[in-house]
């Protein structure tokens, strides 16, 4: 029956035998905070207690703990190595297999305390887990009187252990009568000598020990009055007792029904089983067992008997609703655990707001590491996280409190570069847990939780919408004559210019002939022509028949959906010049201690030998440390805004553009100050952590590297420098018995393959040991110095140039000359006559890097001129060997070359089978794209399609690249925002997919006082998230109410702080299963709803009376209290406000009030019942104790219990308020 949950299963079979083990106790190794080395401890499990004591391998007694765990506090038993203890003794820990440790996450605030252990042994490891994972569940649904008894047995357990690190006899000193004066006091049980004389006269005279059933009798003396039946029903005899002294289940049953209206009361079976559950007496398991009066009293007072009715833990609401109908359980600047300026920022904060029901959570997203961001307050003191780090602790704990959908609030502070690095992390990460497209392309509104069940939604900006019929592009005229097209007609394409989804743009679509890189023979490949890119595939559907172009190819669009989804091609640099200029050491670790060291270290280099760095101590900002007459100086590099962009000073009245014109201009002309003036000259160099690093191999050669790797498997691979090239590197590594050489520059401080740019060498090989580097293959397993000397020992007597076996290899990127080829970044107009000029993405022949500042070479008739070498990066030939795309293990390719830029021409062929060639040539390609065709007119029409899309591809790029400087939104990270779409409020021309947020102030100012019904219209449509106004420093709330009853759907409050806002979220979101989705009343979707007009239609208008009779076990941090108890309701502005306050009482042990109060309440269905209990001290100040909170259309009527909660809406132990409550319509 609903009003009964079972009580208690009893341990059976195996699990007995676990919990039996957990008893005994076993070794486990315990980890520390940094200041302290893991040891190993002795971990064992107080069943009667219900607690988890650890103590040192040589404590002789239990009492000689070291540090003990309540299981009812236990919110989380994680297996593995998942704890900041496991991260902060990563090195200890390194030999732990995962599989040992668990972690077991508690206490009783937002944020929680990590006991991290590794066991012996994996099986003992997961008879912990399970065996505590059962204990803590058992121990939440012990019956009250169950649990009366573990709580007092720690309490004697307490005062024994005290007595026995006091006592300096081997023999342990009793519990005595005194003990347990001292123990009420503890407990807010004020009582003089007179009254304690009067209570306890016969065990005062006997003096004798206290034992523990002695101690509990006393106890239950105390806490239940002799009068207290006739002050809880106003008569003398209580009704549904016939003998005064027990209550039968037909009584019992009577007294459900009358008293409380259950409407769900079972058969007396079902009463007289839950009887036998609550007093858990092997003497009154019979058929037909009974409650003593104290024991129903206990019933009274226990979590069996809440106020709050069960039926709400499901989900029951109507799910299928557009999200725009629910209330979104949503949290502000989620990774804080503190105050807005200096706290600690923890993945941690994530995983709890998520089980506690949140759904909308907040990612403050600033430049990091790697090219991946942090996640901080940016311009405060507090603690970084990394990006990739959240998104891994929100996979894990997104659905474990609720499966609907989990909205990812991303606050963006990064650079293009690192947002397109962001969209692939979230991509990689979730698979397919993101949503990344519409649920229906034909919807009118929002998608209802039930649709996007386990799926993460990403809130953010998105590029505006490229029109539809942005141009048509009319193509020229051309002749085609002895290997030249010719067209007699003016063609034209006019098309919708939105590549999000370039499979429904395929332009053309054939079987062509491509020359393998490595046979050298023509081969079939399948082409298809979209307007991005041309893609080719190896693989040809074997079921194709016919020969005609219309036919359906097996590498059809739609067989390449996956294909082209997946590439994400990185077309723009970074954005900022300074990120590559050796004299940029980024984030230093040590600050500007190891910038003191840099500079001392570099001293020999003289005066003005300088480093920029990011500021330690002005988030945002940066520092300029450079040498001057021996000892290291440190200014401030600052930044102010201006119009919208962004400015670099280090004196106030002389600004720059960007840092690197900065310190452009400051290596050229002095920099005074009053104390000093000096020109910056040497820059510190970058450090080579490199150099250090197992696989990094300074003096190996290609063949070296080739007999070393020959016969390890896929995946081994060393790094060495390149013997050709100045300022590259070279991984040599395994795959499918061929061995690969991957070209690594370095240009500037930065290490780049491809278009990839990483900070450190180290930094690129972490990064392509978790990503595939080539085909499928990461690189797993270094070569070490030892490794390398074995196998070229071995391999010395063969000849890995023989037909048998041969090592075949192949330099992946540029070709290992003495010149290579570059593509300009930059514009860049020649100062000099030595010097070149030319245009963004000109590509720049035959370069010499014959300094770090300026290299060589040849552009529009210049032969080797200088050039500044930060402006242009090195592109590598033959890379259609680099980015395969095919995942399956086997030979098959498939690639693309981007069309952007195409030049397309053809000419005939000498090879046999091959009639005509087509070259395609593109500003990144050193050498042209070459296709066969074994026909003249499929070669005319693919030149033509070619042409067509290349035009198109450049009006795209134009756009994508006007639009993403415009929004500073990459479009990688556009692309993934389908349905919240960030934009400022507008009072007209909504869109469902988009919404708008609002600091508090600005939401109050707007939704109250300058158009109340505009918001009311917009909120049943679109969605609004409220959000702290900035000056809320330490973390507090506002007053969610008004802005839930306005119809606002994602009230984003500080989870971690405990105030009265957050309980009032707490318990409005308790309701619905706690899924953190609350269908709005239907009153709400009416026009003519006003939530401050009591006479609004479809409100059901009730009054509510309420008996507040008694308390127990209200403790205030062992200090004596007088509590005092406020009823209030939150809610409509009409209805809400503190209701009755009750007179004080100095007894907070079980303090009797007996006093009523009725009040009306017109619009229910907003109104949350809200009981708060306040100590009042000696100078009548109040002061927090406790409070519970309830949607009032959640309550039951009748005698209840009301669970007491601490500041953060955790249950107290044991501490309830008993009241009687009934609620009548009123007409």
């Amino acid at each position: 029956m609903s009003c009964f949950s079972a009580m208690n299963t009893p341990l059976l079979g195996e699990m007995e035998q676990t919990i039996s083990m957990l008893e005994r106790g076993t070794i486990v190794t315990k980890l520390y905070g940094k200041q302290r080395r893991p040891d190993r401890r002795h971990l064992m499990l107080i069943r009667e207690a219900r607690q988890l004591l650890w103590s040192t391998v040589a404590a002789e007694t239990r009492t000689d703990y070291e540090g003990t765990i309540e299981l009812r506090e236990i919110r989380e038993i994680r297996v593995g190595k998942n704890s900041k203890e496991f991260r902060l003794h990563a090195d200890d820990c390194q030999r732990f297999d995962g599989s040992k440790c668990f972690v077991i996450l508690y206490g009783n605030n937002f944020k929680l305390k990590s006991f991290s252990v590794v066991a012996l042994s994996e099986a003992e490891a997961d008879n912990w887990v399970r065996g505590l994972r059962y204990m803590v569940k058992d121990t939440i649904n012990a019956p009250y009187p169950l649990q009366i008894d573990r709580w007092l047995r720690r309490e004697y357990y307490s005062i024994e252990n005290i007595h026995a690190h006091s006592s300096k006899s081997e023999q342990c000193t009793p519990v005595t009568i005194k003990d347990f004066k001292m123990f009420l006091a503890g407990v807010s049980c004020k009582m003089t000598t007179s009254k304690f004389m009067e209570n306890f006269s016969d065990d005062v005279r006997r003096k004798h020990d206290l034992k523990f059933d002695d101690f509990s009798r006393l106890y239950q003396k105390l806490l239940l009055p002799a009068n207290f039946i006739s002050i809880l029903c106003g008569v003398t005899e209580f009704s549904y007792s016939e003998d005064q002294k027990t209550v039968r289940p037909h009584e019992f049953r009577k007294f459900l029904q009358v008293e409380q209206r259950d409407p769900n009361i079972g058969e007396l079976n079902s009463i007289s089983g839950f009887i036998r559950d609550f007093v858990q007496d092997v003497e009154r398991d019979v058929q037909e067992p009974y409650l003593t009066i104290p024991e129903f009293v206990d019933y009274l007072f226990s979590k069996q008997n809440d106020l709050w009715d069960k039926k709400f833990d499901a989900v029951f609401m109507d799910m299928n609703q557009p999200l725009s109908s629910y209330w979104i359980a949503s949290s502000h600047n989620t990774y804080l655990t503190g105050d807005q300026f200096s706290s600690e920022s923890s993945c941690e904060a994530y995983a709890r707001a998520l089980r506690m029901g949140c759904r909308c959570i907040e990612l403050d997203c600033w430049n990091g590491p790697d090219n991946l961001p942090y996640i901080f307050h940016g311009h405060t003191m507090t603690s970084k996280i990394k990006f990739m780090d959240v998104i891994k602790t929100i996979k894990d704990h997104a659905f474990a409190t609720s499966e609907y959908p989990v909205i990812l609030s991303i606050e963006q502070n990064c650079s293009l570069e690192q947002q397109r690095n962001m969209a692939q992390a979230l991509i990689e990460v979730f698979g397919d847990l993101l949503l990344t497209q519409p649920c229906d392309r034909n919807e009118t509104h929002l998608p209802s939780p039930y649709q996007l069940r386990r799926k993460i939604i990403l809130k953010h900006k998105k590029l505006p919408q490229f029109d539809e019929n942005l141009s048509t592009i009319n193509l020229p005229t051309s002749n085609v004559s002895n290997g030249t097209m010719t067209f007699n007609h003016r063609s034209s394409i006019t098309g919708t210019v939105d590549d999000n989804d370039s499979v429904r743009r395929v332009l053309k679509e054939g079987l062509l002939y491509f020359k393998d890189p490595v046979d050298k023979s023509w081969n079939l490949y399948q082409f298809v022509l979209t307007q991005q890119e041309l893609i080719y595939s190896s693989e040809i559907n074997e079921n194709r028949n016919g020969n005609s172009e219309d036919d359906d190819f097996g590498l059809s669009t739609c067989s390449l959906n996956s294909t082209i989804q997946q590439k994400q091609k990185d077309t723009s640099a970074n954005d900022e010049l300074h990120f590559g200029e050796n004299w940029f050491h980024g984030k230093l670790e040590g600050g500007r201690q190891e910038a003191d060291q840099l500079l001392q270290k570099y001293k020999h280099l003289g005066d003005g030998t300088f480093l920029v760095r990011e500021s330690a101590t002005f988030v945002g900002d940066y520092s300029l440390s450079f040498w001057r007459r021996n000892r290291p100086n440190h200014c401030r590099i600052k930044l102010k805004h201006d119009n919208g962009s962004i400015k670099y000073y280090l004196v106030e009245n002389f600004v720059f553009d960007s840092l690197y014109s900065l310190i452009v201009y400051y290596r050229k002309n002095m920099l005074r100050s009053s104390e000093f003036s000096i020109i910056l000259k040497e820059p510190v160099p970058q450090p080579k952590k490199h150099e250090s690093q197992e696989w990094f191999h300074p003096n190996t050669t290609k063949e070296q590297a080739e007999q070393s790797l020959y016969k390890l498997e896929i995946g081994s691979f060393l790094v060495r420098p390149s013997v050709q090239s100045l300022n590259a590197f070279v991984i040599s590594f395994t795959i499918n018995r061929k061995i690969k050489h991957c070209r690594i520059i370095q240009e500037g401080r930065l290490y780049a393959i491809d278009t990839m740019q990483f900070e450190s060498l180290v930094s690129l090989i972490h990064y392509y040991m978790r990503n595939p580097l080539y085909r499928n293959v990461k690189l797993v397993h270094p070569v070490s110095q030892e490794l390398l000397r074995q196998t070229l020992l071995e391999n010395s007597q063969f000849d890995h140039g023989s037909a048998d076996g041969t090592a075949a290899s192949n330099y992946m990127g540029s070709n290992l000359e003495e010149y290579v080829t570059c593509k300009a970044l930059y514009s860049y107009k020649a100062d000099k006559p030595d010097e070149l000029s030319f245009p963004k993405h000109a590509i720049i022949t035959n370069v010499q890097r014959n300094n770090s500042m300026w290299w060589k070479g040849d552009y529009g008739g210049m032969i080797q001129h200088h050039l500044p070498a930060n402006y242009v990066k090195v592109i590598d030939s033959a890379t259609e060997d680099y980015n395969s795309l095919n995942d399956d293990g086997n030979d098959s390719r498939t690639d693309s070359i981007e069309i952007y830029g195409a030049v397309a021409s053809f000419f005939e062929s000498n090879e046999p089978g091959i009639l005509i060639k087509l070259q395609i040539q593109t500003p990144t390609m050193q050498n042209p794209f070459i296709i066969g065709f074994d026909n003249q007119e499929t070669a005319y029409e693919w030149i033509k399609a070619i042409q067509d899309a290349a035009l198109i591809a450049s009006q795209l790029a134009t756009e994508r690249r006007k639009k993403e400087r415009t929004a500073r939104v990459a479009k990688e990270m556009s692309d993934l925002i389908i349905y919240f779409r960030s934009v400022p409020f507008r009072e007209h021309s909504w869109i469902f997919q988009e919404m708008s947020s609002f600091p508090e102030t600005k939401a109050e100012k707007q939704f109250f006082q300058q158009n109340m019904q505009l918001f009311l219209s917009y909120h049943r449509n679109q969605i609004s998230r409220v959000y702290p106004k900035g000056q809320r420093l330490d973390s507090s709330n506002f007053n969610p109410v008004p802005f839930w009853n306005i119809g606002s759907q994602m009230i984003a409050l500080n989870y971690q702080t405990g105030d009265k806002a957050m309980q009032l979220n707490q318990s409005k979101f308790r309701n619905n299963g706690q899924c953190g989705y609350i269908l709005k009343p239907a009153f709400m979707m009416l026009d003519s709803f006003n939530p401050n007009n009591p006479l609004s239609d479809g409100l059901n208008e009730i009054k509510v009376s309420i008996r507040i009779i008694a308390a127990r076990h209200l403790f205030r941090g062992g200090k004596s209290n007088n509590p005092q108890i406020v009823v209030e309701i939150c809610g409509a502005s009409f209805d809400s406000g503190i209701k009755y306050r009750t007179k004080v009482n100095e007894n907070g042990f079980h303090p009797i009030w007996n006093e009523s109060c009725e009040f009306i309440v017109r619009n229910p269905q907003l109104a949350l019942l809200r009981f708060e209990v306040q100590d009042e001290d000696m100078f009548a100040e109040t002061h927090f104790i406790a409070q519970a909170c309830y949607p009032l259309n959640c309550v039951r009527q009748g005698y209840r219990s009301v669970i007491l909660r601490n500041k953060f809406s955790e249950e107290l132990e044991l501490s309830s308020l008993l009241i009687h409550l009934n609620t009548v319509n009123v007409s």
